[in-house]
């Protein structure tokens, strides 16, 4: 992968060194020569002209926002070929790095409030975040807040009901249910993002997740199962906490808070800033300190978990109203490869093969590198049990299958490895490894 240090945009930007890479942009440090002061240099590494339009999209949304928790951007344009935006250069750890056992209950609330302040600031601007995570807020070594990222952002004049047709953006984790089911999202989704991202500081763990990955699994959270009470998980977690959190993630957007500053309010009425409170003493414990020791009781059984998730015709449902009837290259990539983990988890093999690689040359044709990485990981990941399940009952493992999936994970790893992906370079070779002595055995 090319890089930029030691190179200077539009003769004035200085590139030094690089301090962060996405999937679509890389980040460095870098300096302002004619202002003579440290920035930031975001420069997209996606060349498309769909990238183009969502990298200037966010300048323009970000350039818009003067507020003391948003990263403020200064200029953005284009340089032999290469789009970049140069922001305010923010040094610190993002909110999901910061250790529990450094957090007191009061300190967490400081910061979301502080993360609300910004997300209702923007929200009056009609700029809606559409990707609010913990790796999006940065905490300040003063301790103050810092919300960044608005590539995802666009103005709620023109939000329509699903964005463009197909699009999945953002974490999975963190999405409103109204993202996977075509409805209109608004000032209240990001407040849903910051629910769960509460509920996961006040707990330890995210209220619908996969442990294999299985991003099907977790919409179908999202969009149908109730979450457990955090009380549940964390008896630690006080009970107005677990009220603002169930609030905030309530599955129809009316039921939820309706604007950032209305939860703003509450916090700061819990912190005793807008009226008298009795002092609650689990303020001053770390806001997870009881997630070693969760309840059983928040936990769904797991054959029952199970059983619900893997209802076909639900998570089916889901992937047509997450994808509707578009005809993208990329969209098709992105079903077809949901489709190919549902298959996986059914043990319906000849399905899984079908659909994995539909989605490889769906992403292959829409120069999607990186979606073609990944699931080129599942796709090799699925052979893999298929082999392990074949060879406990004596089944004939199909050799030019095998081979596919050998080219195919090989070809991945270079992409991994040229965005310092190193848990999925890791897994990769693992991968190859494995699959690459299954293939000399049974020549």
């Amino acid at each position: 992968m090319t890089s930029l240090e030691g190179k200077t945009l539009a003769e004035r930007y200085r590139v030094d060194a690089l301090i962060g890479r996405g999937g679509m942009a890389d980040v460095y440090r870098g300096a302002d020569v004619v202002l003579d002061r440290d920035v930031a240099i975001k420069v997209l590494t996606e060349r498309d002209d769909g990238e183009r339009d969502r990298f200037l999209r966010e300048a323009r949304s970000m350039a818009r926002l003067n507020h003391r928790n948003i990263v403020a951007v200064y200029d953005a344009g284009r340089d032999d070929g290469w789009s970049y935006i140069i922001m305010e250069l923010v040094e610190g750890r993002t909110l999901g790095s910061v250790p529990a056992h450094e957090l007191t209950v009061h300190t967490a609330i400081r910061h979301y409030v502080e993360v609300l302040e910004a997300l209702s600031y923007a929200h009056e601007n009609d700029v809606v975040h559409r990707d609010v995570k913990p790796a999006n807020v940065m905490v300040l070594p003063s301790g103050a807040v810092k919300v960044m990222d608005f590539g995802l952002a666009r103005r709620t004049s023109d939000m329509s009901s699903a964005g463009s047709a197909g699009e999945i953006v953002g974490t999975i984790a963190y999405l409103p249910p109204e993202r996977f089911l075509g409805k209109t999202a608004d000032a209240r989704s990001d407040l849903y993002s910051v629910g769960i991202m509460l509920y996961e500081t006040f707990t330890g763990t995210l209220p619908f997740k996969s442990d294999s990955d299985d991003l099907v699994a977790v919409i179908f959270g999202h969009v149908n199962e109730p979450p457990p009470p955090p009380r549940t998980v964390n008896r630690a977690v006080p009970a107005e906490i677990e009220r603002v959190i169930l609030k905030l993630i309530e599955k129809e957007p009316d039921r939820r808070y309706q604007s950032a500053q209305a939860v703003v309010d509450e916090l700061r009425a819990l912190l005793g800033e807008a009226q008298p409170v009795p002092p609650d003493p689990a303020l001053q414990q770390p806001p997870s300190a009881a997630a070693a020791a969760r309840s059983k009781a928040g936990k769904t059984d797991s054959a029952e978990q199970e059983r619900r998730l893997t209802i076909e015709a639900d998570a089916r449902e889901v992937l047509a109203r997450t994808f509707g009837k578009s005809k993208s290259t990329l969209d098709i990539g992105q079903s077809e490869s949901l489709a190919g983990m549902l298959a996986t988890r059914k043990r319906d093999y000849p399905e899984a093969v079908r659909a994995y690689r539909a989605a490889l040359a769906a992403f292959k044709e829409s120069k999607n590198d990186l979606e073609h990485a990944k699931t080129a990981l599942k796709y090799a990941t699925m052979e893999l049990q298929k082999i392990t399940e074949a060879d406990r009952v004596g089944a004939r493992i199909d050799r030019r299958e095998l081979a596919d999936a050998v080219s195919e994970i090989a070809d991945a790893i270079p992409v991994f490895r040229g965005r310092a992906m190193l848990k999925e370079v890791e897994e990769g070779e693992r991968l190859l490894y494995a699959l690459q002595r299954t293939l000399i055995r049974i020549r």
